[in-house]
This record gives C-alpha cells, sequence and structure tokens, in this order.
C-alpha cells in the first residue's frame, strides 16, 4: 500500500491581510513542487520519514490523514523530496503537508477533497489555500473562507530570495498582528476588490495593483526596506507586478510569460541590493494551475512506472 504526490508552492500571496477581522490571502501557485510518497505498513503508530528536512509536520499529516479514513492501526514510511526553499514564504510546510495527506489517501485506495486536507494543515500550523486549484481566497488560520477565484495565465516569476527566514508560526502568533492588520484593512479591502476586477476583466495589471497596494500596506507589519526600490524598477521595466510573502522575505517579480526583459533591470536590482548590503539570488519559474497531483504507481517486474493523475 504505497501513494506518491505533489504539490506546488506559492510564491508568498497576491494580498493578504485580514477584512472585518478575518484572516485573508490569496494564494500565487508557481512550478516548484515537493513530493511526498507514502509506504504503509501494520506497525501501529511507527512513523519513519526520509528527507533533509524537518518531518514532523509531515508525519502529522500522515497521521491525520489515517484517522480520518480510520486506519489508525498503520503505520507509514514517508519520503519527502523537495524543491521548495524553506522559511522564506513560499508555503513549503504548507506543500509537504498537502502531499502527504493526498499520498496517504491514495496508498488506502481513497481520495480526499481539498476541504479535508485544508482541515488537516489548518489543525497543523496557519496555512495557505494550495491544497486547491487555481487562485483561492482562504482564510489561513481558520479556513472560514474558502473561494476559489480562477485561473491565471502562464507568467515568468522571478523570485528574490535573501535567505532570511521566517517562522510561520511565531509571525502568525505575534500578539501585535491583528491589531496592525486592522489599521490596514481599508488597503486590504481596495486590494481584493481588485482582485476580483482582475479575474472578471482578466485582466492581469489590475493583479499587479492589488499586490503593489498589499506589499506597500504590509510594511507596517513586516518591512522589507529594499521593498519600494524594486516596486519602482518593475514598473520601469514593464513587469505586469510585485508581490511579497507576508509572512516571509521572499519578493516575487512577474512579467509575461517569454517577456524580453532589459537586462539592464539585473544591473540596477543588484545595485539596489547592494545599496541595502543585501545578499541575494534570484530563481526563475512560472505560474501553474496550482492544486496537488497524485501520482499513480504501477508495479511491473519491480519497474514503476508512474503517470500524473489530476486530483478533483
Amino acid at each position: 500500500m504505497q501513494g506518491k504526490a505533489i504539490c506546488p508552492a506559492s510564491c508568498g500571496e497576491i494580498i493578504e491581510g485580514t477584512i472585518d477581522n478575518t484572516n485573508i490571502l490569496v494564494t500565487c501557485p508557481i512550478a516548484i513542487y515537493t513530493e511526498v510518497s507514502v509506504k504503509l505498513n501494520n506497525e501501529k503508530n511507527k512513523y519513519t520519514c526520509d528527507s533533509n528536512l524537518e518531518c514532523n509536520k509531515t508525519i502529522q499529516a500522515v497521521r491525520k490523514t489515517l484517522k480520518y479514513f480510520n486506519a489508525v492501526d498503520l503505520g507509514a514510511d514517508i519520503k519527502v523530496k523537495s524543491n521548495i526553499p524553506c522559511g522564506i514564504g513560499l508555503s513549503s510546510s504548507t506543500a509537504d503537508i498537502t502531499a502527504a495527506c493526498f499520498a496517504t489517501a491514495q496508498a488506502l485506495g481513497e481520495s480526499i477533497s481539498p476541504d479535508i486536507v485544508a482541515d488537516i494543515a489548518l489543525s497543523i500550523e496557519p496555512s495557505d489555500g494550495i491544497m486547491y486549484p487555481g487562485i483561492t481566497l482562504f482564510d489561513h488560520i481558520e479556513g472560514k473562507i474558502r473561494k476559489r477565484l480562477g485561473f491565471l495565465p502562464k507568467m515568468d516569476v522571478y523570485i528574490i530570495d535573501t535567505g532570511e527566514k521566517v517562522d510561520t508560526e511565531q509571525f502568525n502568533n505575534m500578539k501585535e498582528l491583528r491589531e496592525k492588520n486592522r489599521q490596514k484593512e481599508p488597503a486590504i479591502k481596495e486590494a481584493l476588490s481588485i482582485v476580483f476586477s482582475a479575474f472578471q476583466k482578466k485582466d492581469l495589471r489590475l493583479l499587479g495593483q492589488a499586490m503593489k497596494i498589499s506589499a506597500l500596506a504590509h510594511q507596517s507589519i513586516l518591512p522589507k526596506p529594499h521593498l519600494p526600490d524594486i516596486i519602482d524598477l518593475g514598473e520601469k521595466y514593464s513587469a505586469i507586478g510585485i508581490n511579497i510573502a507576508h509572512s516571509g522575505s521572499a519578493i516575487g517579480m512577474f512579467f509575461e510569460k517569454d517577456y524580453d526583459i532589459n537586462q539592464n533591470l539585473w544591473k540596477e536590482l543588484d545595485a539596489i541590493m547592494h545599496n541595502y548590503s543585501i545578499t541575494y539570488r534570484i530563481t526563475k519559474t512560472c505560474t501553474c494551475g496550482g492544486g496537488p497531483k497524485t501520482i499513480q504507481i504501477y508495479s511491473n517486474k519491480n519497474l514503476f512506472q508512474a503517470k500524473e493523475k489530476a486530483e478533483g
């Protein structure tokens, strides 16, 4: 009994904050993935995890999924392979948890809905809504809001990674966070209205406006001193938008797919980062359809062939 699933990262969030004291974010799935394999065994409560990363949350996800399907007498051998950088706001933990839930369900011969996976993820930690296909408006603390907004066309995404780590749980437990979110609610309401218009009108530039409003409003909570300069730089070189990880250090620069970027942008970006004495690296990826996928495994003389099967 074994299963395997992948889940994409999210390049920060298109917007994040509170509206009427309810937490909301809009996901931004990108083509960087984590892969989790789960092989079930008959050793109750025995879990092993083969990974270079900390596995506690992944093990919790497997255990909670087994409990959901009343399979608590089983244990599991878990393998995690991830290309998602940790701790910078790309939803690495949520991706691990989501892939683990889908892989465990597959190993049991069951299917599991994004709603159930969201419940499991939120019982472990604050979570992005990347268990849903497409772009999702999601309450990342209590799960009160779960609204799928649609799909994005492909865009090139350049992630500016300074390597600075932020602990998601510690961030969301800050005593002053609720009040600071309340203070920026007018900006988030405006940004969310623009997000809705962007999907209705299929206008990516509107999405870029929403990104900018949310990113700048968030400077009062988790400031990135170099952000205004990067936003100006993006606008100068025709970026669709600049977004941030609201509980991380990553910044995303979005361009039309295969857009021929003026190479002076990178020279000017380097000057900006040097001016703030910040070391960084750039990761190029693209937006994707989002949502996890299981990988069907077929055994034939100890050879495995895999094909992707989209979930729900």
